[in-house]
């Protein structure tokens, strides 16, 4: 009641129901016998050397007169491509967080490969559509943009700071 209003007095606030919005059925599985795991993963083949590389700064503050959350200076503008690459061209992005929050990274449509850490190589090469960069952590990745042509986006995949502001369109041709 700090704002002088309860929950059921605020205009726009759906009021909670014992409504069933969905029922799981399942049954048990065709196997009698437990799948066991595999006694070591997959190896993953790095990906050849980048034909570019690039880099993303994400940070806090003012960007293209807007506050919020930006990547190089800039907050997103669903009119705007910030990012055009070349199909099945591999790149290095190294991304930079200048802020003292933690940002995770996520790039739709192809996966990537997580290459260093501050400077350090990265010890376990795996696939990946999302890397955590700490508080002032720099991250390389690298990708191949591949079997997809058109526009896509990366953002930080903290709704709150994708919604201020920390996205970028990236064309694909």
């Amino acid at each position: 009641e700090s704002l002088g209003r309860s929950v059921k007095q605020m205009p726009g606030v759906v009021q909670p129901t014992q409504t069933t919005v969905a029922t799981l059925r399942y049954q048990p599985s065709e196997y009698s016998e437990p799948l066991s795991l595999p006694q070591k993963l997959t190896p993953v083949e790095p990906l050849p050397t980048p034909n570019r590389t690039r880099e993303f700064v994400l940070n806090h503050g003012i960007g293209g007169g807007t506050s919020g959350f930006i990547i190089n200076d800039k907050s997103f503008d669903m009119n705007r491509v910030d990012t055009r690459v070349n199909l099945n061209q591999i790149e290095d992005w190294h991304i930079i967080n200048q802020a003292s929050i933690d940002h995770p990274f996520h790039l739709h449509t192809n996966r990537f490969q997580v290459i260093e850490r501050n400077g350090q190589a990265e010890s376990l090469l795996s696939w990946k559509d999302t890397v955590s960069i700490k508080g002032y952590e720099t991250v390389t990745i690298r990708v191949r943009f591949e079997d997809f042509v058109g526009r896509t986006v990366y953002h930080c995949h903290i709704l709150g700071h994708e919604d201020q502001g920390m996205m970028g369109i990236v064309e694909i041709s």
